[in-house]
């Protein structure tokens, strides 16, 4: 889900009004980064607190056997855990030992209501505090009635019958949006199946929202609410161009709201956090002791009005991919800047990421045949550029590239050395190409 889509986040579309309630009641941390804006590295990362080249967790791989996972660390705890989809995204299975792995439920709103309600009352049975991760899959692709969900499903023979199937189990429970209802992101070009794949996207974060209300009905429902700890964040942005799978602002960029009993009055907190800050912030939360070797540090602290250090700038990775190609990026942002590094950036290599599925790449590309500016953002995306200096505050959409501007050398050389000091520190594998890449830019 990008971070623009819910109404808490000023969505004029407001289409999230469960999501929003929760929002109210909660602490927001505006400007967290997801540390892989991928969904397995994403995942290993949330849960080992380890930027992706300290866990192993690299792309599509398990990490290592070595690497404690905030599961064992519960479970040692005597907690009850549960994950509800998603579960092969967190492996290998021995480093995630559910006590009950659930799937099916992502895009299916009562179905994950039965999981959800099934899982706490498990953990009551046990006599057990629990810990229920709980993936909505809803903005994923296929978007909610897309061709490519109607494909996939033909795929299994079934198309008719999973279509009657999806009415009776509740998966069609939202009126779909309409092209002529939705704005297209500003960072993407308006162009009409642009606008008409929002529109199914848009649907298929109403539809999210309506799980993410069950969930909370559930949790209500078995009494425990006002003993939980409740944490709702995605794990990247929209399933687009300059944003899943890249370091690009939207691809990161995903607000946290996090409540729980006796945390005092909600606080809006702009420090620059990051997904492996979560499992160390979780940890403190429920006075449980902490393993070594987390790259991240708890958010409590800040919420007690004490100043961390590097908490004006964030850095983001990206390793391999879905399809097992590795396009090495990384990024050092900062509220008005972001220094971009493309390693596979050679002049011939091509990006190509599950994100240019579906309709936005393909009518980009098409009318960048005739719209030469259209053409210029196509291939910004797919040829990249191996260092990319972008002034944020003015061009937030990260078009024009300032590399060479003289203007922004200081800061250039600044955030230059704060990534290199960064990638020394937690023996970064791109780390020479980085130096290379650097060195070539001046």
């Amino acid at each position: 889900m990008n971070a623009d889509s819910p109404g808490w986040m000023g969505n004029p579309l407001k289409l999230t009004p469960n999501v929003d309630a929760l929002a109210k009641t909660s602490h927001k941390f505006v400007n967290n980064h997801v540390t892989v804006p991928i969904c397995q590295p994403g995942r290993q990362a949330l849960m080992t607190g380890r930027v992706p080249h300290r866990s192993g967790g690299l792309g599509f791989n398990p990490i290592n056997l070595d690497v404690p996972t905030l599961v064992e660390v519960l479970k040692e705890q005597g907690y009850y855990t549960a994950a509800i989809n998603k579960t092969p995204h967190m492996a290998p299975k021995e480093k995630f030992p559910w006590d009950h792995p659930f799937e099916g439920s992502g895009k299916n709103p009562k179905l994950f209501a039965t999981h959800m309600t099934e899982a706490l009352t498990e953990a009551k049975t046990a006599g057990k505090p629990f810990f229920i991760n709980a993936n909505i899959t809803d903005p994923h692709r296929p978007f909610y009635g897309s061709a490519q969900g109607q494909q996939k499903k033909a795929k299994k023979g079934k198309a008719a019958e999973e279509g009657k199937a999806a009415k009776k189990s509740g998966e069609d429970v939202v009126e779909p949006l309409t092209a002529e209802q939705v704005s297209t992101p500003k960072f993407l070009e308006d162009v009409p199946l642009v606008r008409e794949e929002m529109a199914q996207y848009y649907t298929s974060i109403k539809r999210l929202d309506l799980t993410f209300g069950e969930i909370m009905a559930a949790l209500k429902a078995s009494g425990q609410e006002e003993k939980t700890v409740v944490m709702f964040m995605s794990d990247h942005g929209i399933s687009t161009p300059f944003s899943k799978a890249s370091v690009y602002f939207n691809g990161t960029r995903s607000p946290v709201l996090i409540r729980w009993p006796g945390m005092g009055k909600p606080q809006q907190r702009e420090e620059f956090v990051s997904s492996v800050d979560v499992m160390p912030t979780l940890l403190e939360v429920m006075a449980v002791k902490a393993p070594e070797g987390m790259d991240g540090r708890s958010w409590v602290p800040l919420l007690n009005g004490k100043k961390q250090e590097g908490r004006d700038y964030v850095i983001t990775h990206v390793n391999t991919v879905s399809s097992g190609k590795a396009f090495p990026q990384r990024c050092i942002r900062t509220k008005d800047h972001a220094l971009m590094f493309h390693a596979w950036a050679d002049g011939t290599t091509s990006f190509r990421v599950e994100a240019m599925n579906g309709l936005t790449f393909n009518a980009l590309a098409e009318a960048g045949k005739t719209d030469a500016k259209i053409q210029e953002r196509v291939e910004q995306f797919t040829k990249g550029s191996p260092l990319a200096f972008y002034d944020v505050k003015n061009d937030p959409e990260e078009r024009m590239n300032e590399l060479m501007n003289p203007k922004y050398q200081k800061e250039i050389a600044r955030l230059k050395q704060l990534l290199l000091t960064h990638m020394e520190k937690t023996k970064d594998p791109q780390l020479e190409n980085f130096k290379k890449a650097a060195l070539a830019a001046k």
